[in-house]
């Protein structure tokens, strides 16, 4: 498809039916020419992906007088995972199930949120799909599409761009200072956390230690049932051992405790990272994991590893996706 149908295509889609990151419709044209051929993007575990036109496009299918999309087309095309989970649910997310969606249901939980779509998601065969005029209000904050006649178009989200200026040291450092923090836990929290030193830090560490090689599982319930973890059940069960009740996603445990920098972390402080994506927003938090300190975190994370794995941080990688870091205690 040549370059000038390609922009006649997606400028008429906006106008009809708005992009989603244009919320006061005026058309935006794009130069697609740059994204017509195979390209390569950053996968978590630092080796490229390559990504075509192709992996742009989700089909429309009509149910029901209504246009859908597949999920499971739709979470491939940005770059999120997308899965049955044990509850019955269809989870969506990076790294946890960020939004979860039920067959016959309208409403979608979104982290602390509900949202409505104006049609039930519906399921045929293994497949869940969901609403055409409901992706806006789901999807629209964290990617570009155009709706066309039978199929939607997601734009690539500009380039990341590295967080490594000039002049700015973006190591993983431990803090120099040994006086611990005492955050008072949220209300509503079992017990007070018992961490009151840099002693009682290693034995946070320790234990969480001792679920290296546990397998990772996109949206694992507790791991008294399931025996597997992903990353933020990872922080919430080895939280919930010191005392400290953690939210379920990492988006929700990003609301909590004080920011810190990166190189004044102690053992035991929660890092947060955005997962890079040709289709998505850099701006959400995609993955948590514990700083284990000397430069180096434990988390679960599908990759390089599967499951529990302690991975050294002051990598490209990780500096470059480096949100911010929190400390609870």
């Amino acid at each position: 498809m040549g370059t000038r149908k390609l922009l006649t295509i997606a400028a008429l889609a906006a106008l009809l039916s708005g992009c989603a990151s244009n919320p006061d419709n005026t058309v935006k044209t794009r130069d697609l020419k740059p994204y017509s051929g195979p390209v390569k993007v950053q996968s978590n575990d630092g080796s490229p992906a390559k990504l075509t036109e192709e992996d742009s496009i989700v089909p429309i299918k009509t149910i029901d007088h209504t246009d859908y999309v597949a999920l499971e087309d739709l979470t491939k095309a940005i770059g999120y995972h997308g899965k049955w989970l044990r509850s019955g649910s269809f989870g969506v997310g990076d790294t946890d199930p960020s939004w979860l969606f039920r067959t016959g249901e309208s409403q979608v939980k979104h982290a602390d949120q509900n949202i409505k779509m104006p049609a039930p998601a519906v399921k045929e065969g293994n497949k869940l799909y969901v609403p055409v005029t409901g992706l806006k209000p789901l999807f629209g904050s964290v990617t570009d599409f155009a709706v066309e006649s039978k199929r939607v178009a997601f734009f690539p989200r500009p380039t990341m761009k590295t967080r490594s200026l000039a002049g700015h040291d973006l190591a993983f450092k431990d803090d120099p200072l040994s006086a611990p923090m005492k955050v008072k836990p949220p209300a509503g929290g079992p017990r007070a956390l018992s961490i009151n030193s840099n002693s009682d830090r290693d034995d946070m560490i320790d234990y969480a230690e001792k679920y290296l090689g546990i397998k990772y599982d996109f949206g694992a319930e507790p791991y008294s049932k399931s025996g597997t973890f992903d990353c933020s059940t990872f922080v919430q069960h080895v939280y919930g051992h010191f005392g400290y009740d953690m939210p379920r996603l990492a988006r929700q445990q990003a609301k909590e405790g004080k920011q810190i920098d990166r190189d004044s972390l102690k053992k035991g402080d929660l890092l947060f990272f955005f997962v890079p994506g040709r289709f998505k927003t850099k701006e959400t938090v995609g993955h948590v994991g514990i700083y284990y300190g000397d430069g180096k975190m434990i988390h679960s994370c599908p990759k390089p590893k599967d499951g529990v794995q302690i991975t050294d941080i002051n990598k490209p990688y990780w500096q470059d996706t480096f949100m911010f870091a929190k400390r609870n205690f």
